[in-house]
């Protein structure tokens, strides 16, 4: 983006400049916009990077209200048809009945009047005229100034604007407010389940990956692994590399035999897969599982010799 920006804006024109030729402004706007398109990539950013859930859950969100954002300007349109036919039934034949009453008299004052009702009808006689004057409503963009002209000529029309504004406003926005809310909480959990998922992937690649280097390992088929086998696969390339891609240096190879070993000499599946499995990943998780390994070892040396003692005991009573 930061190169196509430099050759857009400085590059181009400064060839174009020096060639004394017009700078191709179509070609500058078509390669603008598809710079512009290419940072749809930061959303990549957003989903992965920690620090931009927030932003990440916000453009889902508006991604995911698109089609609610549809049906509810679909929904506004019905209601504020329906309400723009009443009102052209309630309110506008009585102000045009006004209108006439005001024409016909023929004494000064009331030509006021008539100003005022000509005004009033400029923003509410027709359907269309109604219907966006009833979006001024909805959107609460100081229409009380006219309402209070409409209701000196029609005391009851405040009942008509109010009650528009009570399915429109207050019961339809709150539950599209609501609507976009639950999306936006449904996301979130589908996000949660789409990591979880992602984590369970990932660990069934990664324990393929460790069958296969079990079975590259065990030679002769046994199941089980012996030092000498285990050293050799530290010996070999293939196996070395798979080794390090794992955090694991051919210098801790007696190391990492010890631990994965339960003390018979041979590393089983269970203890070989259940072991790398632990210690995979940074440098600390090898550091307690060799520590959680000395504990388990000094435990038992421990029992070895509460057992060896608790034999010793009778021998030197009965003696």
């Amino acid at each position: 983006v930061i190169v196509t920006g430099v050759m857009i804006s400085w590059a181009m024109p400064l060839v174009a400049y020096m060639l004394q030729q017009e700078t191709p402004t179509g070609l500058l706007r078509m390669l603008t916009v598809l710079r512009a398109a290419r940072l749809g990539r930061l959303v990549r950013v957003f989903r992965r990077v920690p620090i931009f859930r927030e932003a990440w859950m916000l453009i889902r969100g508006l991604s995911d209200s698109a089609r609610t954002l549809f049906w509810t300007c679909v929904v506004i349109f019905f209601v504020t048809y329906v309400f723009s036919i009443f009102g052209l039934v309630m309110v506008v034949t009585s102000l045009m009945d006004a209108k006439i009453e005001a024409e016909e008299v023929a004494y000064e004052g009331y030509e006021v009047e008539v100003q005022r009702l000509t005004a009033l009808l400029e923003l509410l006689g027709g359907l269309d005229r109604m219907m966006y004057t009833l979006i001024q409503v909805l959107t609460e963009d100081s229409f009380h100034a006219f309402m209070r002209e409409v209701l000196f000529f029609v005391p009851y029309s405040w009942l008509y604007f109010y009650s528009y504004m009570a399915v429109a406003c207050f019961v339809l926005m709150n539950l599209v407010t609501a609507i976009i809310v639950e999306n936006a909480m449904q996301s979130s959990a589908n996000d949660r389940e789409h990591v979880l998922q992602e984590k369970a992937s990932k660990q069934r690649k990664d324990l393929n990956e460790l069958k296969a280097l079990f079975a590259l390992m065990d030679s002769d088929g046994s199941g089980t692994l012996s030092w000498g086998e285990f050293q050799e696969s530290f010996g070999d390339e293939t196996m070395c590399k798979k080794w390090m891609l794992l955090d694991f240096l051919p210098e801790e190879c007696k190391e990492l035999f010890s631990l994965l070993d339960d003390g018979d000499g041979e590393i089983e599946t269970n203890e070989f897969f259940e072991g790398l499995t632990r210690m995979k990943g940074h440098a600390q998780s090898k550091d307690l599982y060799r520590l959680q390994k000395a504990v388990i070892k000094i435990q038992e040396t421990v029992d070895d010799l509460s057992t060896s003692m608790a034999g010793l005991i009778p021998r030197n009573s009965v003696g």
